[in-house]
């Protein structure tokens, strides 16, 4: 059994995807799984994961009908075995060293959730990678980690699913909403209260693509409704749990 599994849901990435996967496959880390989801890719992502699990025995690929990002991350969970897993979209890539930081974080700390900062990229990523030399931890209890997500500096980095590392069993009951985009926001409240510590540091250690034909480069009458419907959704759960002064 690793002790990570890393899920990367692919659609239609085959520019950027090789990159994502070599990047993971550069971790100073090595105890991990990699588990492609092929989301119904039209173009040649799919035969590229295949390629991939032929090179590398902790590769595992899931070819699958396009149910969109919620759907492919479900799929991951489904099989993973690590004792810890982590997001990792196909058009980004990572910092050598990510995940050894994260996960050094969660054991040292005994954190129920590692995180770092991210960085925003508009080309695959060329620049040296920064030398990660200190470390400037924050540890964050859940109920102060529901309250920063309304922090303009602090919340975005809490909300986003692929800069983090979670102890899986964290999702045993929870999976992402099919169907709706900000998927992140619907999950984030709930993810965060169910852990005891989440532990951050501000190191850019994600790289995040921003590109022209993204999801979330799109703009659509949906994306604006799911946004609002996922604000709505975290102030109903603060108010059952009884955090109505959060929101």
């Amino acid at each position: 059994m690793s002790e990570i599994s890393i899920i990367v849901p692919v659609y239609n990435v085959e520019q950027y995807l090789e990159n994502c996967i070599e990047s993971i496959l550069n971790q100073t880390f090595k105890d991990f799984e990699l588990i492609l989801v092929d989301d119904g890719s039209t173009d040649n992502s799919g035969k590229i994961c295949d390629i991939y699990k032929k090179k590398d025995s902790r590769i595992k690929v899931i070819h699958k009908n396009n149910g969109g990002l919620s759907s492919a991350r479900n799929a991951g969970l489904d099989i993973a075995c690590g004792k810890y897993v982590g997001f990792i979209d196909s058009d980004d890539s990572i910092h050598p060293r990510m995940y050894e930081i994260l996960y050094d974080l969660i054991k040292k700390y005994e954190s129920d959730i590692s995180c770092c900062n991210y960085k925003k990229i508009y080309d695959i990523f060329k620049d040296e990678y920064e030398n990660v030399n200190s470390l400037e931890v924050i540890e964050i209890s859940n109920i102060e980690a529901i309250k920063n997500l309304y922090d303009k500096e602090i919340g975005v980095k809490l909300v986003i699913a692929c800069n983090k590392l979670y102890r899986k069993n964290l999702f045993d009951k929870i999976r992402y909403k099919v169907g709706r985009l900000h998927e992140d926001e619907f999950m984030a409240h709930r993810i965060l209260y169910n852990s005891k510590k989440i532990t951050y540091v501000d190191n850019e250690l994600y790289y995040y693509l921003q590109r022209e034909g993204s999801i979330m480069s799109k703009k659509s009458y949906k994306r604006k409704v799911d946004a609002l419907l996922s604000k709505s959704d975290r102030m109903r759960f603060c108010n059952k749990v009884g955090l109505t002064s959060m929101s």
